[in-house]
């Protein structure tokens, strides 16, 4: 039986740079020292011959981001869009969804709308606000804010 997920991955193709976007463009700042991984281990875990492996991982209150740069074997960089089949994006819950648009405009951020605010009272979502962006290497993020109590 699953207890609980302990983490998502995602191969990206610079690890310093990643890591400091998140750091610098949404404010992590509980970030794990990097690591390598290599030899028959992880060639055996991985399926690849030769896997030699940069990890970095980013938390954010009690998920964990895991990044890995692939050292060897080099692979291909696939880019997608959000609505391409298995395609992920990451969901990040806020405070302020505004405050936060506005702060990662100035710091260069592209998102693909405004912020926008369910109003259909027929969605169980209602009164929510979401927004996406671009983050690092193509990546899609999602930024959501649940609705104020009365």
């Amino acid at each position: 039986m699953i207890q609980k997920i302990n983490h998502v991955s995602i191969t990206v193709k610079n690890l310093d740079e990643v890591v400091r976007w998140f750091r610098d463009k949404m404010g992590c700042t509980n970030i794990w020292e990097p690591y390598e991984y290599k030899g028959s281990f992880i060639e055996q875990c991985t399926g690849l011959p030769g896997a030699h492996l940069r990890v970095q991982k980013v938390q954010v209150q009690d998920f964990v981001l895991e990044f890995i740069q692939y050292l060897s074997p080099p692979g291909r960089e696939l880019k997608g869009n959000t609505n391409d089949a298995g395609y992920p994006h990451i969901g990040f819950v806020v405070d302020d969804i505004n405050a936060m648009y506005e702060d990662m405009k100035r710091k260069g951020v592209q998102f693909k709308s405004p912020p926008c605010r369910n109003t259909d009272k027929t969605h169980p979502m209602v009164g929510w606000q979401l927004v996406y962006l671009w983050g690092p290497e193509g990546m899609t993020l999602e930024l959501v804010q649940a609705p104020k109590k009365a």
